[in-house]
């Protein structure tokens, strides 16, 4: 879910930073309106978030249940949760780049700029959703409490 919330917003920010105002348009020069750049954009990173993110989300999930297993007194489950999506969003950001940019993902500034915005987009939904998922089990876990007695 957060893969898919992250393509979403992701595509918006896309589209906003690729738009060229009415006023800033060159004579001669077609511009696709703001819908269809944003029907293409979407359709490229949700062929990315199937393709790769999602694979790698249930990879880095069962790795961080893992880790939360083995170590319970160790490390903290959030911490290992946490670490491993910020790790998969750059990894997914990274792998991006290199497509995009065809290697070359390090000697542009966008690239560095596609993969910061997508760890930070990534990582702020998947803690979103972890989030609105404990606050959803604790508001049932005290309805089911006070019915019981």
């Amino acid at each position: 879910m957060a893969a898919l919330l992250a393509c979403i917003s992701l595509s918006v920010i896309t589209v906003f930073i690729e738009y060229v105002p009415a006023a800033e348009r060159l004579e001669n020069t077609y511009y696709y309106p703001l819908w269809y750049s944003f029907l293409i954009i979407l359709l490229i990173h949700l062929a990315i978030v199937v393709f790769l993110t999602i694979p790698l989300s249930i990879l880095t999930d069962a790795i961080s249940i893992s880790l939360a297993q083995r170590f319970i007194g160790g490390i903290h489950p959030v911490v290992s949760v946490v670490a491993g999506y910020v790790l998969l969003a750059g990894l997914s950001g990274m792998l991006f780049s290199v497509f995009v940019y065809r290697g070359d993902t390090f000697l542009y500034m966008g690239a560095i700029r596609h993969m910061s915005i997508i760890t930070v987009i990534f990582a702020c939904w998947q803690f979103a959703l972890w989030a609105g998922a404990r606050w959803l089990k604790n508001i049932t876990h005290t309805k089911t409490q006070s019915k019981t007695g």
